[in-house]
Formats: structure tokens, C-alpha cells, sequence
């Protein structure tokens, strides 16, 4: 796990600045910072040393009278695959950066369908005169992108594209207006009008002959990968993959199924076991049942487990600090909860470099209540036709969707309705998401179920649009190498495929599947549960005056920028109550955050 950064134009061969963009980026990878750089480009790494030693992993990676230069971000689990494909010089390494170059070679720009991982790579052949970014299929790894028909700059980090002082820095209003409804922006969009970041499976090129930028969506090859296996031998195998490293593997334990059975693979391979969950200090007991659990379940497995205890104190202040390292809106309640753990976790704490998260079950095995309720709605639909559904739900709900679309589906869910904006935007980002699944959802109708295309959105918007970036960047922050093997693209495809849908979930159950196939493995506190609180702070609970008043400070900072929201109806509702305002107010207190940051007009 490393950053990556660089820019083409007429900024070029500018060492300074190169230096200065890794300089930002530097916590993504301690371990050492390289740069390339010729007549047309300069480009940057910093390196997090997870594979091997340090001096094997430098990059900017490329080889004497190659046209070839790689910085590469994150990791690749399919190595053994990767030197079936090569010749018998690569036998011998595991070194992903290595292989990942090896396919360079031998494939040229068709190398990204044959690797599976996680990763944003950047790539640049000084003959043909183009570079190009991409972004894995799950959208595990991001990585920005700056172009004004003039100059492109790159970087894993918005910081390092801003540390170019002379780009133009205008507010997307439509980033705004979805960020309001959502929580968050999912797709290529960011809060600055000429910045976009990939998007899952997308490919971004730049051409510096004639300065043209250019995009495609990338199929994987990932179809067949694990075929060949039981389900219970692809568990096995996806965690002894994801367990590839010099370093130590932790877990981030939190008493629900997913990451339960992490812990039960890492157990059957051998691999020791240590263990975190977070506790949290001075609210109702139910925000620490799953805590308890996880330490039972730990004790069970004879983990090393550490838990991290959060008071309120501990999350005030780590409030604003949290919000600032995500560098885009975001309505999460527990990002300075996410912050704090990955500080005790990581580099300035117990130094871990590589970290397990049960991340993605929820979206392959359908955990979340929505999805059953998605599922009533199908077959309430086939019964009163969909046009009367639509009336009778509406109604009873006072919304005005259309319940067959899958994106307005979605928005039902999801959308946090927003009544501070200074316009009218229902139909706007209704539009904005159905276009963005149109380029995701088409390989899916195969199932023809509702439940299983809402959990596919979820992937697309919710995981890779919140979940991914927000791990990333405060994670990342600490030096801290997070991985999600349940969210990993082959894994995923394999499960699709077998699943029926009466694997999913019903009225009496959720993952179906996954309790049948770890009963009688995990105990059955754990398999057998019925309920999970899953992880939220404690806020309702927590609120009191020094809460309403760092919200209240942070609203007025901006209450005059009346340009997209209105903040004085954002601060109304804050002064009105002195209970906690709700997690829409989260997403206004991140812009706000933001915006004096950044001195932005929101």
C-alpha cells in the first residue's frame, strides 16, 4: 500500500514540486520516496514496505530500455496466477510490484483484466507518450485526477494535486446537491469542479502528444478464478491470499459474522492471531454487545486481542481531524471512531502495517435489513402490479418514487432528503444516479431479483463511493495497510454465480448461506445470532452541550455561504434541540469542515 503521484504539461520535470506532492502523500509510505521524471513527465512514490524489503520495492518501477514506468498502490493476491503467465525467471518472487511489471511486458496496456486485487496504478510509456490510471473492480483503492485541457496531474490524495498553486480550484455545485442527498459523492465527481477520481473498473488515459483525455470500463477476467473450489476451500483461500506478507496480519474483530469467520480461516491456516474491537465508554450497553462477543470470540480462538476504548472525550477530539483526512463530505457519525482505532493500530501506535477487515460480507451475503425488505417489495409488486405500489408507498410515505427503477430504489433508502439546500434537486440527482449504475448494472440482470441488484448498487455507490475512501484515507493516515478479503472481485464473482435467492435472507434470517455453511464451525453465539448492532458511536447517547457547541462553532464558520446550502437552516436545527440533530447533520458539519479548510464558496 503506497501513494502514488504525478502530472504531465507544462509543469514538467519539475522536481521540486514532484518532491513536494510526496512530501504530502509521505504517511501513505514511509519506507522510501522515489521519482522519474524526463522531458514530459515527472512522477512520484511513496512506498509502504508490505511484500519484501524496501530496496526490492522502490518505485517509480521500470527497467533498463523499457518505455514502461509503474507506481502502483495496493496489493495483488493472484501471484501464483501471475507467474503461470510469465516465464520461469519470475518462479521465485512474490513480490506483486514485480509480477504486476512482468505482465506489463508481456501484455503491454491489456495487463489490468489478468490482475486481481486491490489497487490504483498509474502507468506511463515514454514512447508512446501516454499514461494511464486504473482502478480495481471493487474500487478498493482510489486515486484523483486533475485535467483543464492543458495539464494532468495525478496523486492518491486530493492534497497532492493541490499543491499545484496555479490550478483552478471551483466548486462542483452538482457534487454539493449529491453529497446533500446521499451523504457522500460516489462516482468520478469530487467537491472541486476540475478534480474526478476513478471509478470502480475505470481506466482514465492522457495522451500527451495532443493533450486528450480519454476513459473506458474494464472487464475483468475474474469469471473461473476460484470454479474449481468448494465454497468452504475458497474461504480458505481467499484468506491465505490476502495473508501474503513480510509483515504481521492483524484483524479488526467486531463480533459480527463476517469477520468472525476471518478469524476462523486465519485460525485453520496457522497464522497468528491478533485481534482488535472498540469499546465504547459512557453509552448504552447495546453499543458494546458486538464488542463483548468479539472478546469472547477472541478468547475462544486463543487471539492476542486488544480492545480500544473511545470516550466521548477521545471523539470530540478527533472530530474535525477526522472529517479534514477524508477530504470529501461524508455523513459517517463514527469517522472519528474509524480515526482513533487507526491511530492505536497503526504507525504511532502498535505499529501494525497490514490490518484484516470483514468489509463487503454484508454486500455478497445480503446482511443489511434493507435487502429483505427490497424483497417484500418484489413480491408485494407482483401481486398489486408495480404502478399501484408505487401509489400506495408513496403515499404512505410521502416520497415520489419509482420503486421498480433500481436507482430510485436505492435513493428510497439512502436518500437523506435534504431541506437545506437552496434549490430544488430531486429529479437532478435521481437522473445523476440512474446514469452512474447504468455502466455497473448491466452485467447483472442475470439473477432478474431486486434484493440482489440493490445489494450490487451498494457495491457500486456505497461501498466504493464511502466505505473504500474513507478506510483509505484514515488508515492510510497512520501508515496502516487495510484489506477486505470479502470484498475482493473473484470472490465475489464465484458467490454471484452459486447463490439462489433463497441463500440471501428471508424474515427469519440474513445470510442465509454463510450461517448454514459456519454452523457448527464458529460457535453458535456468533453463527446463530439473530441480531447485530453493528458499529455505531454512541451519539445519541453522548450529546450534550459540548457536542451541540463544536457543531454550533463549526456551522458558524460558514453560515455566511449561502451559495449552495443554507446554513442558517443547517444551524436552526442544531439550536433547537439538545438532543443529537441527526446523521444528515454530519454531512453539513463535513462541508462545513471542508470549506474553511479549503476556503471554498458552498
Amino acid at each position: 500500500m503506497c501513494g502514488i503521484n504525478g502530472f504531465a504539461g507544462k509543469d514538467r520535470k519539475d522536481f521540486e514540486l514532484i518532491g513536494k506532492m510526496n512530501a504530502l502523500t509521505r504517511h501513505r509510505g514511509p519506507d522510501y520516496s522515489g521519482i522519474f521524471a524526463d522531458e514530459d513527465v515527472s512522477l512520484g512514490h511513496n512506498l509502504l514496505s508490505v511484500r519484501e524489503a524496501a530496496d526490492l520495492s522502490k518505485q517509480p518501477f521500470t527497467k533498463p530500455h523499457s518505455p514502461w514506468v509503474l507506481l502502483f498502490n495496493g496489493q495483488l493476491y493472484n501471484t501464483t496466477q501471475l507467474k503461470s503467465y510469465l516465464d520461469g525467471s519470475y518462479r521465485n518472487t512474490d513480490l506483486d510490484t514485480a509480477l504486476l511489471f512482468g505482465m506489463i511486458e508481456k501484455y503491454g496496456w491489456n495487463f489490468a483484466q489478468k490482475v486481481h486485487g486491490m489497487f490504483a496504478i498509474a502507468l506511463y510509456n515514454s514512447e508512446e507518450k501516454i499514461i494511464k490510471l486504473y482502478r480495481d473492480p471493487s474500487g478498493q483503492k482510489v486515486i484523483y485526477y486533475y485535467s483543464d485541457g492543458k495539464k494532468f496531474i495525478f496523486s492518491s490524495e486530493i492534497k497532492g494535486i493541490l499543491a499545484h498553486g496555479n490550478i483552478d480550484t471551483i466548486v462542483d455545485e452538482d457534487a454539493v446537491l449529491i453529497a446533500a442527498h446521499i451523504g457522500y459523492i460516489p462516482g468520478e465527481k469530487t467537491l472541486w469542479k476540475h478534480i474526478k477520481k476513478l471509478n470502480l473498473s475505470q481506466c482514465v488515459s492522457f495522451n500527451l502528444k495532443n493533450g486528450t483525455l480519454s476513459s473506458e470500463y474494464l472487464r475483468s477476467s475474474a469469471e473461473g478464478y476460484y470454479d474449481d473450489k468448494r465454497p468452504d476451500e475458497v474461504f480458505e483461500d481467499l484468506v491465505r491470499e490476502h495473508l501474503q506478507s513480510k509483515q504481521k496480519v492483524a484483524l479488526n474483530l467486531s463480533g459480527g459474522l463476517d469477520s468472525s469467520l476471518l478469524l476462523h480461516e486465519m485460525s485453520k491456516v496457522g497464522h497468528e492471531m491478533r485481534t482488535y474491537t472498540t469499546f465504547f465508554s459512557g453509552g448504552h450497553e447495546k453499543y458494546n454487545r458486538d464488542a463483548i462477543l468479539a472478546k469472547r470470540l477472541a478468547g475462544d480462538y486463543g487471539a492476542t486481542h486488544r480492545e480500544i476504548v473511545i470516550t466521548k472525550e477521545l471523539f470530540l477530539e478527533n472530530f474535525i481531524e477526522a472529517y479534514e483526512t477524508i477530504e470529501e463530505p461524508n455523513f459517517n457519525i463514527t469517522l472519528p471512531a474509524y480515526c482513533i482505532t487507526a491511530k492505536v493500530e497503526g504507525m504511532h501506535g502498535d505499529q501494525n502495517r497490514v490490518i484484516l477487515s470483514g468489509d463487503g460480507g454484508d454486500e455478497v451475503f445480503a446482511g443489511y435489513p434493507h435487502y429483505e425488505l427490497v424483497r417484500k417489495m418484489e413480491r408485494q409488486m407482483r401481486i398489486l402490479t408495480p404502478f399501484i405500489f408505487n401509489i400506495l408507498k408513496n403515499r404512505r410515505n410521502g416520497t415520489n418514487y419509482n420503486f421498480k427503477d433500481p436507482a430510485e430504489r436505492w435513493l428510497f433508502f439512502r436518500d437523506l432528503r435534504p431541506k437545506e439546500l437552496a434549490k430544488d434537486s430531486d429529479a437532478f440527482i435521481k437522473n445523476y444516479t440512474r446514469n452512474f449504475l447504468s455502466k455497473f448494472l448491466q452485467d447483472y440482470s442475470v439473477k432478474k431479483s431486486m434484493m440482489y441488484e440493490t445489494m450490487q448498487t451498494d457495491r457500486a455507490i456505497w461501498m466504493a463511493g464511502e466505505n473504500f475512501i474513507r478506510s483509505d484515507k484514515l488508515y492510510m493516515r497512520e501508515s496502516l495497510e487495510l484489506r477486505s478479503p470479502l470484498s475482493y472481485h473473484p470472490f465475489r464473482v464465484y458467490f454471484d454465480k452459486l447463490l439462489k435467492q433463497e441463500d440471501y435472507a428471508n424474515e427469519a434470517s440474513n445470510k442465509i448461506f454463510l450461517r448454514k455453511l459456519y454452523a457448527g464451525k464458529l460457535p453458535d453465539y456468533i453463527a446463530k445470532r439473530p441480531d447485530k448492532t453493528g458499529w455505531r458511536s454512541p451519539l445519541v447517547d453522548w450529546y450534550d452541550e459540548d457536542f451541540k457547541r463544536m457543531f454550533l462553532d463549526i456551522i458558524s464558520s460558514v453560515e455566511n455561504n449561502t451559495a449552495l446550502i443554507d446554513w442558517k437552516k443547517v444551524k436552526k436545527r442544531v439550536e433547537e434541540s439538545d438532543e443529537w440533530p441527526g446523521k444528515a447533520v454530519h454531512l453539513y458539519l463535513s462541508l462545513a469542515i471542508l470549506a474553511k479548510k479549503y476556503t471554498m464558496e458552498i
